[in-house]
């Protein structure tokens, strides 16, 4: 009787000062109770939210273990889901239950007695006792049930207590998740560019999760372009991505699910440039839809410096954060748009979002025909095949030829480059497949040539049309057998070389005049590609003058932020024969020539070098106008118009008059409200008075 009081009050004490089933089963199976003897006492509750039963019992380490069962596990021991009150032999329990033996919590067992813990007609689970010692008698038997009646109650306060934390808790999280989405749509929604926005956002993260990297990914004319910043040593580093091979994202793209990708599938991407971009520290990434108005405007790709999982509720809160960032993307979009119909101050900031146009930090375009020849790229980068990259001087074809390599399966591995016009025709041929020593005079040393330096890479060939005539048999056999034989020795060496060529020259008529090969050209013109001049394209004009000015600015160390209106509309409006070349060349002498915050250019040099080159065309050409010309001036296309007859194409078209193409005519009439047809019944009307 002693004993059993002395129990009870330890048991009350226990009930007092223990809030989880650790300090019960501590309890349970210390040297404190004396009233019952027993080896140990294992546990069974059943699950709130499914009602299967969880198995709390310590292990030959004194280490407390949990064991779920389920549908498959309930044979493993059946009695453990019925409210009936067992007690059996050792011997019977392991003839009944034959994997009891392997069990941990079920070894060595003499007896066992399992009792339902039952409140208020709700069982909540039993408690097993493993090797008890009972007298025989009512009175034992009494206390034996007040005993367990009382362990009930526990089980049911701490039960109660559990609940109580968790819904408390989850109060909590949800304050603190309210609190951090309205911190994160504070950080976002005021800003006035993409990279303003982005940069805004890593920052609210590394606070929060101490996230270095993230990257915003959109989908424009069928490719990617992914903004990412990194965040280290209190610096933000911004770039610009581009590709076109989604698979690793198809889940999200597809079903606007999010997408978990492993250190394993991060660094198989490393190995190719046309994926989603991931900084080398990166190991884990999450990349959630952005949707605003059940419309996906595009991917945020939350990523981690170690390898481990995101938790469902941080994925969560991620899809939450991504619809708040989703929300200011949009009101960026409205404000670009209204900005644009807005008359233009007399200043414009440099710094305004230009770069959300780069394409592989080096082509920055937003124009419709660049978007074309970007998608031609992304179509041909993954082939093989040789690119015949045509344009005039100085449209960026080596940028194309960049983009090319950087796009296919040989990005890891070198581009060689070789300017056909640069090398003299003696030395040509060396330079292309290399020499022995001793070959030819002055050959003291072997020399690697071009082909063998760029094996397994990419070989580009600037402006081919140079190429001598006696040598282009022997790049038409490289090309068609992969082999190529050095200067002063007669060995075939096997190369594996992607060729990209380019030229400002017109190969066809070259042929034409037996001054270029003709199976060489068709052999090169496998997939050619045309880079529009600056003049058919002046809407990209703006986002290179003001990434020239901020690249060269710096680089010279001064501080220019903005450029006048009127000088941006004057450079957009000029035809740029030199295309993008000479525009840069002109920022850089606009830079030396500036000595204050605003760009000061030069704009009279254009206006002479734009009467020079009108006078010299009218004087070569007189009926048509010059090819220099500003041909998107409304009165010169309505001119043009007139002295056609309303005719576009054509000899005595006005195409020929504009010099330009008829497609390029009507696209810019289009925009400009002009109809061809407007103009002749204009002249049928003169003629009939």
């Amino acid at each position: 009787m002693e004993h059993f009081e002395s129990d009870l009050m330890n048991l009350s004490k226990a009930l007092l000062s223990s809030n989880d089933i650790s300090g019960l089963m501590t309890f349970l199976n210390s040297d404190d109770l004396s009233f019952i003897q027993v080896e140990r006492v294992n546990i069974i509750l059943k699950n709130d939210h499914d009602a299967s039963p969880i198995l709390y019992f310590f292990d030959q380490e004194k280490d407390l273990q949990c064991y779920q069962y389920n549908q498959n596990s309930f044979l493993l021991h059946s009695i453990v889901n019925d409210g009936c009150t067992h007690r059996i032999q050792g011997e019977a329990l392991y003839f009944s239950y034959p994997q009891l033996i392997e069990h941990p919590a079920y070894s060595n067992v003499d007896n066992y007695c399992k009792v339902p813990l039952i409140s208020a007609c709700k069982q909540l689970g039993s408690i097993e006792f493993i090797n008890v010692e009972l007298k025989d008698d009512g009175y034992s038997e009494k206390q034996f049930k007040l005993f367990t009646n009382m362990i009930t109650s526990m089980v049911e306060h701490i039960i109660e207590h559990e609940l109580a934390s968790n819904i408390a808790q989850q109060i909590s999280d949800e304050r603190n998740n309210f609190q951090m989405l309205v911190d994160v749509t504070n950080a976002v929604i005021s800003r006035s560019t993409k990279k303003e926005l982005i940069t805004s956002l890593l920052k609210f993260l590394y606070q929060h999760f101490s996230m270095s990297d993230l990257s915003i990914i959109q989908t424009h004319d069928g490719h990617y372009g992914q903004h990412s910043c990194s965040y280290s040593h209190g610096k933000i580093d911004y770039r610009c991505h581009f590709f076109s091979n989604d698979d690793v994202i198809k889940d999200a793209v597809e079903n606007n699910k999010s997408v978990v990708l492993s250190a394993k599938t991060i660094q198989q991407l490393s190995l190719d440039n046309n994926v989603p971009f991931f900084p080398l520290a990166v190991k884990s990434a999450c990349v959630v839809p952005m949707v605003f108005r059940n419309s996906t405007i595009g991917y945020i790709c939350y990523m981690q410096r170690e390898d481990k999982p995101y938790p469902p509720q941080d994925v969560e809160l991620f899809l939450q954060i991504a619809a708040r960032v989703a929300l200011a993307m949009h009101s960026l979009k409205v404000h670009e748009a209204i900005s644009k119909t807005i008359p233009t101050t007399d200043y414009i900031n440099i710094e305004e979002s230009y770069m959300d146009h780069a394409i592989f930090d080096d082509i920055i375009s937003q124009s419709e025909v660049m978007n074309k020849v970007l998608d031609q790229v992304a179509m041909v980068a993954d082939c093989d095949s040789t690119v015949l990259v045509l344009g005039e001087s100085g449209t960026g074809k080596e940028l194309i030829a960049q983009a090319i390599h950087k796009l296919s399966r040989r990005s890891n591995t070198r581009m060689v480059k070789m300017n056909c016009a640069a090398v003299p025709a003696g030395l040509f041929e060396s330079e292309l497949f290399g020499h022995e020593r001793g070959a030819f005079t002055g050959a003291i040393s072997q020399r690697v040539g071009r082909f063998e330096q760029a094996h397994k890479g990419t070989l580009f060939l600037d402006e081919i049309g140079d190429m001598p005539l006696e040598l282009q048999p022997k790049l038409l056999r490289a090309l068609q057998e992969s082999e190529i034989e050095r200067v002063g020795k007669n060995q075939l060496i096997s190369v594996d070389v992607r060729i990209v060529v380019a030229t400002n020259a017109n190969l066809l008529s070259m042929v034409e005049s037996k001054a270029f090969r003709g199976d060489l050209y068709y052999r090169l013109n496998v997939f050619p590609i045309k880079i529009p001049p600056l003049r058919e394209r002046p809407e990209d004009i703006p986002l290179l003058v003001k990434h020239f000015t901020r690249v060269i600015s710096k680089k010279m160390g001064k501080d220019i932020t903005a450029i006048a209106a009127e000088t941006l509309d004057t450079l957009s409006n000029f035809p740029w024969p030199g295309n993008v070349r000479e525009l840069r060349n002109f920022i850089e002498r606009s830079v030396i020539l500036t000595r204050g915050h605003v760009l000061s250019a030069p704009i009279d040099e254009l206006v002479t070098a734009s009467s020079v080159n009108s006078q010299n065309n009218i004087i070569n050409s007189k009926p048509i106008l010059a090819a220099t010309e500003n041909i998107f001036d409304r009165n010169a296309v309505i001119s043009a118009l007139r002295e056609s007859n309303g005719i576009i194409a054509g000899p005595r078209g006005a195409a020929v008059k504009l010099n330009v193409k008829r497609t390029t005519l009507l696209s810019r009439m289009q925009k400009m409200g002009i109809k061809s047809h407007d103009y002749l019944a204009e002249i049928n009307k003169s003629h009939s008075e």
